[in-house]
């Protein structure tokens, strides 16, 4: 008598258990797409961005993006770093370990000009479009991660002399 009641017992939790095993099992299986939002091994310092112009009216023109990161705690590898919809190698500036620029180049003359698509997932394209943020995309240990930053300055427009 008593083993029945709890095998009755057992029986009637068994659909509560099992639905409650079905959503652990979704949601630990949903998890796996979710972005990494681990802290970065880095901080940022400071940001700007200069727009540029040629002298001439057929000539290039661009956006040079400069910023400070603090050393990072962890060996990185800086990929990339996506403005305005655009993506453009991480340069380091060689007198300044912790200074690096991204050149963002157009020849108005130009029609063989392709612009580089940003290379961020979806879920970080509104960060990109943003005049005041970017996205740099690093790698540690072979796993690439995101970083947003935020309120860069914009510098007055630098125009380069022309051809005389």
């Amino acid at each position: 008598m008593i083993w029945s009641k709890r095998i009755v017992a057992i029986i009637n939790w068994l659909p509560f258990c099992s639905a409650l095993l079905l959503v652990i099992m979704v949601g630990c299986a949903s998890g796996k797409d979710a972005p990494k939002t681990s802290a970065a091994p880095f901080q940022l310092i400071w940001a700007n961005v200069e727009p540029w112009v040629s002298g001439t009216s057929d000539g290039p023109s661009g956006m040079r993006l400069k910023f400070e990161l603090s050393p990072p705690s962890a060996p990185v590898r800086f990929k990339s770093l996506c403005y305005m919809q655009q993506s453009a190698p991480v340069v380091k500036r060689p007198n300044s370990p912790d200074e690096f620029s991204v050149s963002y180049t157009s020849h108005s003359s130009s029609s063989q000009l392709q612009v580089e698509p940003c290379a961020a997932p979806d879920f970080w394209q509104s960060e990109t479009n943003q005049p005041d943020q970017a996205v740099l995309i690093y790698e540690i240990d072979g796993v690439e991660n995101y970083f947003v930053i935020k309120d860069i300055v914009l510098k007055p427009i630098m125009a380069y002399p022309g051809r005389q």
